[in-house]
């Protein structure tokens, strides 16, 4: 089922979104909605990404390195802070 989403853009965007759709062939309609998807489809396929990257990470399969080429460097350092806390604390609980 199919519901309609209504969204305000300024005189300029609309005038581009006419342009880049008449060059496309589309309605503005459609080349928005093919879009849309295309992004949800790409942020989808970026939490799986991470999510195996960081499985990865913490079984001790990849580096650092290795990490910091897949999903970038800010990513990785939050993952090995993540990571890095988690073994403090088993670490600690083990100790007390």
């Amino acid at each position: 089922m199919e519901k309609i989403v209504e969204i305000g853009l300024r005189e300029s965007l609309l005038r581009d979104l006419d342009s880049i759709a008449i060059h496309f062939g589309v309605t503005k309609e459609r080349w928005i909605k093919e879009t849309i998807i295309k992004a949800l489809r790409s942020e989808k396929a970026r939490d799986k990404i991470m999510k195996v990257v960081s499985e990865e990470y913490v079984d001790g399969k990849i580096e650092f390195e290795d990490m910091v080429e897949l999903i970038g460097i800010e990513n990785a350092k939050k993952i090995r802070a993540v990571v890095g806390g988690a073994k403090r604390s088993v670490e600690e609980a083990s100790h007390a």
